[in-house]
């Protein structure tokens, strides 16, 4: 599974499976875009994007909103 964001809004864009002809729609403004030729065409202004132009880098995040490096260096103050 690959999360793009919308092109027309930024918003997340879950993606199950990439093929050929594919076509992707964001939920939240509606847009839709056709991956080909190993590109997402834009349908409203038929731009074309590189799907790493478009890919969404996640850092692992604990249940509190903390990545790993900012939870490691959280309670090493030791002058509390």
């Amino acid at each position: 599974m690959k999360i793009i964001r919308c092109p027309a809004c930024g918003e997340e864009i879950e993606l199950r499976d990439l093929y050929e002809g594919m076509e992707a729609s964001c939920e939240f403004c509606g847009a839709v875009m056709i991956f080909q030729e190993g590109k997402f065409l834009f349908l409203e202004t038929n731009e074309e994007f590189e799907i790493e132009d478009l890919e969404e880098d996640f850092e692992e995040e604990d249940e509190f909103g903390f990545d790993d490096e900012e939870e490691e260096g959280y309670f090493e103050d030791e002058s509390i």
